[in-house]
């Protein structure tokens, strides 16, 4: 959960082994000798130079791609995923940061699961990140165009929420926090779990008394049953 991504390809050229392990010189070397790499990405999950700084946490090379290469924050590896969803699913809070800073879209969402940064800082538990997403999304454009509270309990592609993914994954501070931010406490899943899972059912199968009991505070229906007639 905390490891940042790896860099097991072809790397001829030496960019992402040296951005994978924070050699801010080493990359800079790199790229003075080649500027083109900073285009190319790795062979199958088309990681961009950014993609892996990112998910290792490697602040100064995310600085420096995005302040003096003005690289995309936004590109899209072969999953449609974001440098910012993957320092997001890492707990890489600088890179974070640094990231929505650069006017990343928050609202991204990628082709596995139809999820965005919100909901992987929700499944992974990093709840720096998550209120990090969530204050950018108080004070951007997103609360302006989609709503903040929309944003909040924004679906993936099996509907479910970021609260759903935090109860089912046992996160109890992400609990407190997405419910603190107007999380839907009833809302229900669509393909996710059992269709008709709220967040209470979810969190009872995830076996977590924290997270139940910060559901039942927040006033979660302990007698609604799922799909599959499963109550609390």
């Amino acid at each position: 959960m905390g490891q940042g991504l790896s860099c097991k390809v072809q790397d001829e050229h030496g960019l992402f082994t040296a951005v994978q392990f924070g050699d801010l010189e080493a990359v800079k070397n790199i790229i003075e000798k080649d500027p083109s790499l900073i285009e190319q990405t790795t062979a199958y999950d088309r990681h961009s130079a950014l993609h892996i700084a990112a998910a290792n946490g490697q602040i100064e090379i995310v600085s420096m791609l995005l302040e003096d290469l003005s690289v995309n924050p936004d590109s899209l590896n072969r999953h449609k995923q974001t440098p910012l969803m993957l320092a997001a699913m890492h707990g890489k809070i600088n890179c974070v940061k640094k990231l929505i800073q650069a006017n990343a879209n928050i609202l991204m969402f990628d082709s596995p699961n139809g999820r965005t940064c919100l909901h992987y800082a929700a499944y992974y538990g990093h709840s720096d990140c998550l209120e990090t997403i969530l204050f950018a999304a108080r004070t951007s454009h997103v609360a302006a165009s989609w709503g903040f509270s929309r944003f909040v309990n924004i679906r993936d592609g099996k509907g479910a929420t970021p609260l759903h993914l935090a109860a089912r994954q046992r996160r109890p501070q992400c609990v407190h926090i997405l419910l603190d931010s107007g999380a839907l406490v009833c809302a229900s899943t669509g393909g996710y779990g059992f269709p008709g899972s709220t967040p209470l059912h979810l969190a009872a199968r995830g076996g977590s008394i924290d997270c139940i009991r910060e559901l039942l505070a927040w006033g979660a229906d302990r007698l609604h049953r799922d799909a599959s007639g499963y109550g609390i």
